[in-house]
């Protein structure tokens, strides 16, 4: 493999991870799995869109319940370790599931910290920018609510203000091959 050809190889492939989205982390797998080693079998739910600032309005769609579940649509941070004020986990809402197991609900994101889990006795706070990944969970108290009953993650929804335009970016790449590869061949043409 030439130069030229190993140097595109590696301007596409960073190129390419800057738009791709990463897997949940290690500390929303550990959530998921508890002490029990129990691993969530209900697919993910898809939510739209995928990031936004407080406020947006997001919809949440899934299956895999049971028909006229009570179902707590919950999102956990996955940023630093999962924590804002102990674990992540924020409160979306609420629904229950149709006569085939499937749910939607929309909602705004919410602007301030509303922990699903029983702890409701936070200071006020915003809600960190970052990434949040979204379960359903089968509950019909907040407080009594399992991941490890739920969903799989899905997502991420990305909280925060919205992602420039890539195409500089990719234009900035590839110029960048343009010259690396010409650069190359002259030394070689030597």
């Amino acid at each position: 493999m030439t130069t030229a050809l190993r140097l595109t190889a590696l301007v596409l492939a960073a190129t390419t991870s800057m738009f791709v989205h990463s897997s949940p982390p290690r500390c929303i797998d550990r959530l998921i799995s508890s002490e029990s080693g129990v691993r969530a079998t209900v697919a993910a739910p898809n939510l739209v869109p995928a990031r936004g600032p407080a406020g947006t309005r997001v919809t949440i769609r899934g299956d895999g319940f049971r028909p006229h579940s009570s179902l707590t649509i919950a999102a956990v941070f996955a940023e630093n370790g999962c924590v804002i004020e102990g674990l992540g986990d924020q409160y979306l809402g609420s629904t229950r599931t149709d006569d085939r197991g499937s749910y939607s609900i929309s909602f705004l994101w919410p602007a301030r910290f509303d922990p699903v889990l029983g702890r409701n006795r936070t200071e006020p706070r915003a809600l960190p920018a970052g990434r949040y990944y979204v379960f359903a969970m089968p509950c019909t108290a907040r407080a009594a609510c399992s991941f490890t009953a739920g969903t799989r993650p899905g997502g991420p929804f990305t909280l925060g203000a919205a992602r420039a335009s890539p195409a500089p970016v990719i234009a900035g790449a590839a110029a960048v091959v343009l010259i690396l590869g010409v650069l190359v061949v002259r030394r070689r043409a030597r």
